[in-house]
């Protein structure tokens, strides 16, 4: 019986289409995909991994029995979320931990954040001046993490909220595209570089979410932050969560908790700000419901929802999920070997003209003129292991998005456009989206 063969794809060696997709993946999967059809092969970090940008390619790959799958992530993520993190498990093990994880992203416990998040984001704008330049991911960045470090944890103290920013931030910036890619790299050279750099702030970030535990266990009840509901949640044995456990799914939520959120607001104001029919039918939009808008009120909002899936669309965060075969899996018609890497590139299926016609261009009335299925429009994954966090980060999004709006006012720094570029994980504007503050939008703020 003859082994089934792999679509073609690209002849180059793994280390240029390596740097190829970690420069500009949509770029590269879609002349792959343009050159070689669909699905085609390429050779990533991962191996030799089969991509689809199809929709029905897509629906075949989320729509599968999760059990012909493993988890394709675990060379790139496992440094920054740990082996225990529930992107990076499979089979029952997934299952069992994503019941425990999800009560706190749903419903009226996820909506008791709404306040939290509207008067984070009145803060972080307090210290801006008329004629500031600023850069507004800085700006977002500042806002999402603090929303998820008090939503996580429930800290309120200014000192230790201080000291969660540092720490984490630190940890981020100090996993690097190249130490993300290139294994060979994950050595610390006697205590210096790159590696024993991120090594020292994992071991940081490893202390203070051992003592938050220690502190925490036990006097869970009665508090709303993911923690508490965390500690006390129970599997269906009645088995707690370990120390372990809670810490890489801590730092997972902390991780891709506030990246998602971040850079799609600084993207959906990049491109609001270049649009100004775009951003002027958004301010009507939130008009009556006065100078600082009820977060509820926002929540609902069509255009301004619209507005934070057309970021999303054009600037998914994360261009690709994947999964790797354990059984036989059929591909758009092929059958793909045991061990195959198989993804689906949201970048692609994103940019299709057959879904979204002018596909480069700011259009959010799209998303108010048809419905897209979710294997047309998935920014957060899909299947048995779509983002837990999609409806959490939305609704932070749409808060956030429309409290700034709402109270400020800003203005382009430059005409220049904004190229994404590779974070670590995620991808965000190369610039950061420079603004310059115009003043509150009714005069002194309440």
């Amino acid at each position: 019986m003859s082994t089934p063969q792999l679509p073609p794809g690209p002849r180059q060696l793994k280390p240029l289409q390596t740097f190829r997709f970690l420069k500009n993946a949509a770029a590269f999967l879609s002349e792959c995909r343009s050159r070689y059809g669909d699905p085609f092969t390429a050779a990533l970090p991962v191996g030799d991994v089969v991509v689809t940008g199809d929709p029905e390619g897509v629906r075949e790959i989320f729509s599968a029995d999760p059990a012909l799958f493993e988890p394709l992530g675990h060379l790139i993520l496992a440094p920054a979320l740990g082996d225990n993190s529930l992107l990076l498990m499979g089979g029952q093990r997934h299952k069992r931990e994503r019941k425990l994880l999800m009560p706190p992203f749903h419903g009226e416990r996820m909506r008791a954040y709404g306040l939290l998040m509207r008067d984070i984001t009145l803060r972080a704008a307090e210290g801006l001046r008329p004629g500031d330049t600023f850069r507004a991911q800085d700006v977002t960045q500042a806002i999402s993490l603090d929303v998820i470090i008090r939503a996580v944890f429930g800290i309120e103290e200014p000192e230790r909220m201080r000291r969660f920013r540092e720490v984490l931030s630190a940890y981020m910036d100090s996993y690097t595209p190249l130490l993300m890619a290139a294994k060979p790299l994950r050595r610390s050279f006697g205590g210096v570089g790159p590696w024993a750099r991120f090594q020292h702030h994992v071991a940081e970030l490893d202390r203070m979410l051992s003592e938050e535990l220690a502190t925490r266990r036990g006097h869970e009840a009665g508090h709303e932050d993911i923690l508490s509901l965390l500690l006390g949640a129970r599997d269906e044995e009645g088995q707690p969560m370990t120390d372990a456990e809670l810490k890489d799914e801590l730092r997972t939520l902390l991780v891709a908790g506030h990246e998602t959120t971040a850079i799609g607001m600084a993207w959906a104001l990049h491109h609001l700000h270049h649009h100004p029919d775009t951003l002027e039918r958004l301010l009507k939009e939130l008009a009556p419901l006065g100078a600082v808008p009820d977060p509820e009120a926002l929540a609902k909002l069509p255009y301004l929802g619209a507005v934070c899936d057309e970021s999303l669309r054009l600037h998914p965060v994360v261009a690709v999920v994947g999964r790797r075969t354990v059984a036989p899996f059929t591909l758009r018609g092929r059958e793909l070997p045991v061990g195959t890497g198989v993804m689906a590139a949201i970048c692609v299926v994103h940019r299709d003209p057959v879904l979204y016609p002018e596909p480069e261009r700011f259009r959010p009335e799209r998303f108010l003129e048809r419905k897209f299925s979710p294997f047309e429009y998935l920014p957060f994954g899909g299947g048995a292991r779509r983002c837990i966090g999609a409806a959490f980060a939305l609704y932070e999004m749409r808060i956030a998005l429309g409290t700034l709006l709402a109270t400020h006012r800003f203005t382009l720094a430059n005409n220049e456009p904004e190229r994404p570029v590779r974070r670590n994980i995620t991808h965000g504007p190369g610039g950061g989206v420079e603004l310059v503050y115009q003043g509150p939008r009714h005069g002194a703020l309440a």
